[in-house]
């Protein structure tokens, strides 16, 4: 049984702890439906209100209390480790038995508090341990540790099924978001998370009132959270659910990603740094450094640019391909004249800049119908640079003044056999500025076969190398950057992005209805805007005509298109499906004194320094799977994903559910 406290303690006050743990086991034993043999209890962080306790001394009398009343405690505190030169947030578990089972360094900075006279273990590699408790997998994410989705996932490869996050919560502009980076950590990497923060705090004998943040996070479904000021929070803990959820290839995240797509940059940009500060100044003079160090990765700013602008969201209803169809060109025509004359309704307000179309806009749907497609399907509706389309598209940009975002699969003469789910950029002259190639897709279950770059990263690399991973434009309008819709659910793409500078990401998408899952794609899209400090457009489609000529539309693609701020905040929904011309506005001077705050621009403390060493070519989803014959997919069936989640299984990543999972009844013929 796990149990949360949102109590305020302190390792000095150990008569409190102890009443407050035996309070918890009463609980406990008042709950279960038999006896309580396993208990863990949660505690939040404690900071220190005055000088930091010796950590051998605080961690011994934690020790005595979790073995006096045989529970499993964790939590974290301000603790004066030996050797360190200040003090420091350190989350642990200790057993049953009083054995310490874990000890974590907190990472970033004081961000919540506006940094403090502590140190952390900022810059330096990490380890992510993680603790086999007999009833699961546990880790522990101190604080604002668990808004980084890199340390988050780390500790998913290690085999956390449950993780921590002891922390202290303040009411300001980011609490929402806060809480959504955790729900956002639960999703990515199909675990639990449980935070506990507590109600008040002493500051110099003054008690100070704290929100109620202690939750416990689903993957998918609505969090259970404290409500007011119970000092317990009991949640129901379905391990099964989760151990059947990890071996399901469609619900497999931490399988799913292309680890070593990632890890190859991080390494490449990872450096040791000094020393983390230990003093609320040092952090502040260090902060300083490290924006003035991002403004010069991503170069000087342009001297002009404009500030503010107009942006279009267009959510369309194309007209299906059947397979087999020999007229595909001319559906795409239709489907483009469609959705520019759409477009064209507002693109000539004079503050527009900038429009973006959503995924499979030329094409409809998977871009051929059919119930299983071939990569020569793919190949009839695929475009390359020059053709018409993009003559067309470039007029219209020529015509109204503006930057256009568009998909549609792509072939390149590089790489011949190959057929990419590629996103354009086309400048307001009409020019084709960048393509940028989906990184995470459903070929990875079968279902589409296009290849994406890491299933040929060498071949890939040695072609455009690594920058054109993640191409970033910078225009006059701003560093854009194009997404597409997967790549949404893998926060390692869009932080990719922020490396290279973007500021608004134009992510075309195509969703369909559906239950599962949905909570955690629309969270994600305000999650990757604030963790990156990037203005998130997301154009998605509303629907199609199931054939050429038909004059009413499905509506199984969802719409819902969505305009989301730099600080995660959303600036609109479309109410629903069906063709929308969605209208919204960019802020770039907002954007970069937004980012000029260390305590808000939280990329500024993503150092890959701190788990570069976790993104290795042996975990996630293999690089360089299809690079064989283009036209035979080694991907049917999910049949790759199989491999790496038997191999979790069997490393003890993954923990075995105890019921079968009827993995052959897994289909792969459902349309994307």
């Amino acid at each position: 049984m796990l149990i949360l406290s949102q109590a305020a303690w302190s390792p000095r006050a150990a008569a409190d702890l102890d009443k407050l743990v035996g309070a918890a086991k009463r609980e406990a034993t008042r709950q279960a439906m038999a006896p309580v043999t396993d208990l863990l209890l949660l505690l939040p962080h404690s900071p220190a209100s005055k000088a930091a306790m010796k950590e051998a001394d605080a961690m011994a009398a934690i020790a005595k209390i979790a073995r006096t009343h045989g529970v499993f405690l964790a939590g974290s505190a301000v603790l004066q480790a030996e050797g360190a030169a200040a003090p420091q947030s350190l989350g642990f578990l200790v057993s049953a038995t009083g054995d310490v089972l874990l000890r974590t360094e907190k990472i970033s900075p004081d961000l919540i508090e506006g940094f403090s006279d502590t140190t952390s273990a900022f810059g330096k590699p990490a380890e992510f341990p993680v603790a086999k408790l007999p009833f699961a997998q546990v880790g522990i994410l101190v604080g604002e540790d668990i808004s980084y989705a890199q340390f988050a996932r780390s500790l998913a490869w290690h085999g956390a099924e449950i993780i921590l996050n002891p922390c202290i919560e303040r009411t300001d502009a980011n609490f929402e978001m806060r809480g959504l980076a955790r729900f956002g950590r639960a999703g990515e990497n199909c675990a639990y998370i449980a935070a506990a923060s507590p109600l008040t705090m002493d500051d110099d004998g003054q008690t100070v009132h704290l929100p109620v943040a202690t939750a416990f996070y689903h993957w998918e479904r609505q969090e259970v959270r404290a409500l007011g000021t119970e000092t317990f929070v009991i949640p129901d803990v379905d391990m099964e659910a989760l151990r059947r959820a990890r071996a399901t290839p469609q619900k497999s995240l931490p399988a799913i990603l292309r680890a070593d797509v990632y890890g190859r940059g991080y390494k490449k940009v990872a450096a040791s740094v000094n020393a983390a500060p230990t003093s609320r100044q040092g952090w502040l003079d260090f902060a300083a450094q490290q924006i003035a160090k991002e403004k010069q990765a991503v170069g000087p700013q342009r001297q002009t640019y404009e500030e503010q602008y107009d942006v279009l969201v267009i959510q369309s209803v194309p007209r299906l391909i059947p397979l087999g169809a020999n007229n595909a060109r001319e559906i795409m025509h239709r489907n483009l004249d469609e959705g520019l004359e759409l477009a064209g309704s507002r693109a000539a307000v004079p503050s527009m800049r900038l429009v973006v179309f959503p995924e499979f806009w030329l094409t409809g749907p998977g871009g051929i119908g059919g119930v299983q497609r071939t990569v020569q399907d793919l190949e009839r509706v695929a475009i390359t640079y020059p053709d018409p389309i993009f003559d067309r598209i470039g007029a219209f940009a020529q015509r109204y003044n503006v930057y256009v975002a568009f998909q549609n699969f792509e072939v390149h003469p590089k790489l011949p056999g190959r057929v990419f789910n590629s996103a354009f950029l086309v400048s307001d002259k009409g020019d084709l500025i960048h393509t940028y190639r989906k990184n995470q897709c459903a070929d990875v279950w079968g279902f589409l076969p296009d290849t994406t770059p890491g299933s040929i990263l060498d071949k890939y690399l040695d072609a455009f190398g690594y920058e054109a991973l993640f191409p970033v434009a910078d225009t006059p309008i701003g560093r854009l950057a194009n997404m597409i819709c997967f790549d949404n659910m893998h926060p390692e793409v869009a932080y990719g992005l922020r490396r290279a500078g973007a500021e608004v990401i134009l992510h075309s998408s195509s969703e369909p209805h559906g239950g599962d899952g949905r909570r955690a794609w629309d969270n994600a899209r305000r999650l990757r805007a604030y963790e990156n400090g990037c203005y998130m457009l997301s154009a998605i489609d509303g629907g199609e005509y199931t054939s050429v000529d038909a004059d009413t539309m499905t509506y199984f693609r969802r719409g819902h298109s969505r305009l989301v701020n730099f600080d995660g905040m959303l600036q609109g929904t479309v109410d629903g499906p069906g063709p929308v011309v969605f209208r919204g506005h960019v802020d770039l001077a907002a954007l970069r004194r937004a980012r000029g705050n260390p305590r808000t621009n939280l990329a500024l403390w993503n150092d890959p320094a701190i788990y570069a060493a976790q993104y290795r070519a042996d975990i996630g989803f293999p690089s360089n799977g299809w690079a064989g014959d283009p036209y035979e997919n080694p991907y049917l069936g999910a049949s790759k994903l199989r491999e790496v989640i038997a191999t979790y299984l069997k490393n003890g990543i993954y923990v075995p559910p105890a019921t079968a999972m009827g993995a052959d009844r897994y289909r792969t013929s459902d349309q994307v």
